[in-house]
Order: structure tokens, then sequence, then C-alpha cells
């Protein structure tokens, strides 16, 4: 029976990684059903007594999910505001007209946005003003679209709500919002600096313009920004709640957790603003149910992968190299880094965190390589999920609005082509920063 499971359950998890990688089946639906039937067949088989419904809190992290739900209540209301159109157009103005300030200004709006906000939300922003002003100066879109994928997963890994793998590293690991600043944030700028140098001087012909193309840059820059926000008190009333959630996670977690204060943020936001059905249904309608699903899903298998051992036998390759603590550090950020690029970040994360928290447990570890072990999983996911159009939901999302684009189309061949060298240098410099930060 035993032999049975793990089989069942070996291959629910190679059907859920082949779904993810050919797209053949909905992630959310396949990963949610694959751990349903996980949890149908222990029921029947009996062979592991805590994978059940009556003990769902001891295998999914409900302090991710509380986060993630608690966020996503509060930002669909800022968009709704008009908010990230008046930053939009606010970034038009300030760069007068000029495509290279342009596109540095959007890239550093866009990491820092995604910093705090949701990846998507903030790449769709700026994709219809990017394709605006490229279409009419007949420009191909098709770098800018790029960089704007970078800069938006670059960003987003530097802060515990930046992306969804920062979340689940977070709370396994035990480490606040201000521990990712410190941490993260500061090998984030050197990467991102450094990828904006290499995109401008690989595409420094593509800065010149004509004067003709100048003056109708210029005309995009006579838009009012105080005409884009839509709802000035709704505005005041989520932007006044993020701000309150974004203090909050500033207290360490070990006095109140930081799904307690998104959840707690959200609350006090409904009431701000006297939820009423209507509204409500909207919050419905904006949550990202997939994400949740897919959470469900692939905590469930990966609990099943760690209680039949197989987990176990994962970890003894990285236990092995343990005793070389630099490949040990490199091993963690660039099995990621290149695993991501085909199999998104989120499930390499979910993979590789009970592993690291068996190495840790098992081997004998200096403080410096048991804490930074954690910041090399997520900056070599994180940066990983830049290689392909699958590997993030940016990625995905702003490849999809391209599908119909005359030019500027974006491909999984020649998104892979223009990011493997982002990717590479990446993964160098995040290398370099580890282990400066472990090792001296």
């Amino acid at each position: 029976m035993l032999l049975l499971f793990k089989i069942v359950v070996l291959v629910l998890f190679a059907t859920v990684y082949y779904c993810l990688i050919t797209g053949k089946f909905d992630k959310a639906a396949i990963a949610f059903i694959a751990g349903a039937l996980a949890i149908f067949m222990n029921s029947i088989l009996k062979i592991i007594p805590d994978l059940s419904v009556e003990r769902l809190s001891d295998f999914v992290d409900f302090d991710t999910i509380g986060l993630l739900i608690g966020m996503m209540i509060i930002l669909p209301f800022i968009k709704k505001s008009g908010f990230f159109e008046y930053m939009a157009v606010q970034t038009l103005r300030l760069s007068k007209g000029n495509l290279k300030v342009l596109f540095i200004m959007i890239n550093v709006t866009t990491a820092i946005s995604s910093a705090f906000l949701n990846n998507v939300s903030t790449v769709m922003v700026f994709i219809p003003i990017i394709l605006a002003i490229t279409d009419s100066i007949n420009k191909n879109p098709f770098p800018f679209l790029m960089s704007l994928v970078f800069s938006a997963n670059i960003g987003g890994t530097a802060t515990l709500i930046g992306d969804p793998p920062n979340m689940l590293v977070g709370f396994a690991a035990h480490k606040s919002f201000m521990d990712f600043i410190y941490n993260v944030s500061p090998g984030v700028l050197l990467t991102f600096l450094a990828i904006i140098i290499y995109l401008m001087v690989k595409e420094k012909k593509y800065f010149v313009l004509s004067e003709e193309e100048r003056q109708l840059l210029r005309g995009f820059m006579e838009k009012d920004p105080k005409e884009m926000i839509r709802d000035r008190k709704l505005l005041l009333k989520s932007l006044g709640a993020f701000a309150g959630a974004i203090a909050g996670f500033t207290v360490p977690p070990t006095i109140v957790k930081p799904s307690v204060v998104a959840l707690t943020a959200a609350a006090i936001f409904l009431l701000m603003i006297k939820a009423d059905a209507k509204v409500m249904e909207e919050v419905y309608k904006e949550i990202e149910w997939s994400t949740i699903f897919f959470f469900l899903g692939m905590f469930t298998l990966i609990f099943a992968l760690e209680k039949l051992g197989f987990i176990d036998i994962m970890s003894s390759v990285f236990i092995k190299a343990s005793v070389y603590p630099f490949l040990l550090i490199f091993m963690v950020l660039w099995i990621p880094l290149l695993a991501a690029s085909i199999l998104s970040a989120v499930p390499m994360v979910m993979v590789m965190i009970p592993i690291v928290q068996r190495v840790i447990g098992v081997v004998q570890l200096n403080s410096h390589v048991s804490s930074n072990i954690w910041w090399a999983l997520v900056l070599g996911a994180c940066f990983g999920g830049n290689m392909t159009m699958i590997g993030a939901a940016a990625n995905i999302v702003v490849s999809g609005l391209t599908s119909n684009l005359e030019r500027g189309r974006i491909t999984f061949s020649n998104f892979f082509k223009y990011a493997f060298p982002v990717v590479m240098i990446s993964g160098v410099i995040a290398t370099f920063y580890i282990t400066i930060k472990t090792f001296l």
C-alpha cells in the first residue's frame, strides 16, 4: 500500500509540473485537483495520519494565504481610485520627452511599486502607456516591455510582500519585513542597476529619436495627472490602509504576524468604505482565487512528498554539499534560478523550502550560512523567474497582451533569447552579494 501511494503522489506531482511547463491545464486547477486526490487516496489507504481535511492547518501555510488575501482586498481599490494612472502620467511629465529618461523612470517606478504592490497590477498600468508612446513614434515596444518585466520581478524580490515566493520563505524561515529590507534589498538594488545599465548599452540605438519623434513624445506630457484620479476619497482611504499595513509589517513577527497585520488592515479598510453587498461582490471578483487554490494544492502535495521521504532524498544532495558551505549556498541559489525558468518561481520555492529546512536541521551550519541560505533561495528563485515567459505572473500577462501586436509580439523563443543574459548577470551579482555577505 505504501508503494502504491508513493507512486500515486509522484504521478500527481509530475502531472502538475508537466501542466505548469506545457500550459495544457490551468495551474491552479491542476494543483488543487492533485492535492485533493492525494487527500482522497490517503483517506482510503491510511498512509499519512496527518494528511486529512481535519488537519489542514498542519500543512497549509495560512499565514501566507492570509497575507495574500489581505493585500488582495486593498490593492484593487488603490487601482480603482486612479492612483496607478496618476503615477504613470507623472512619470511621463518628469521625463520631459526624453526617451532614455522615460525608460529609466518607468523601470525605476515599476521596480519600487513592485516591491510593495502586485506585480501584475504594476505592469498593467504601464503597458498601455508604453504601447501608445512607441506606436506614435513608430518604435518597436519589445525592449520597453521586456525591461518592464525584468524591473517588476527584480523589484518584487526586495520585500516580504513583493512576491509570493518571498512570503513563503518569510513565514517558513520566520523572517520579518525588515529582515528582507536589510538582507535582500541591497542585492536587489545592485542587480537592478546592473540590468538597467546593461539594457541601456544594449539598446543605445533604440533611444536615438528624430526631432519629429521628440515632438510626438512631448505631446504626452500635456495630460494633467490630477485628472487621472477618479475617486479622491477612495484614494485616501485605500492608501491609508495600505500605509498602515506597511507600518505594521515593520513590527517583529514574534509580536504580530504580517498575515494578521494584512487582514486587520483589510478589515479596517472595509469598515472605512462601509462595504455593502455590492462592494463585497467587487472584492470577491478582485481576489486572485487562482493563486489561493494553487497554494492549497501545492502545500498538500509538498507535505505528502515530505512525509513519504522524497524530500529527504532530495535533501541528501544538499547535505553532502554542506561540507563546502560555498557550494551549498551556490546550489541553493543557482538550482532554483535555472529551474524557476521552467517550473516558475512559486512551485520551485515550495519544493526547496522543506529541503533547506532539512539541511539546516541536520547539518551544523554557522549562523551566517544558515541565515543567508534563505536569502540565496529568495534571490535565485525570483531572479530565475525572469528567464522565460512562464517564469512569473508578470511575464505571462505582458506576453499575453502582446499577442495581437504587429510589432513587439513576445514569444517563448524571443523572450528567452533576450532574457538569458539578464538572468545570468542577475545570478552572478546575487552570488557575489551572498558570498560577501556570508563569508566576509
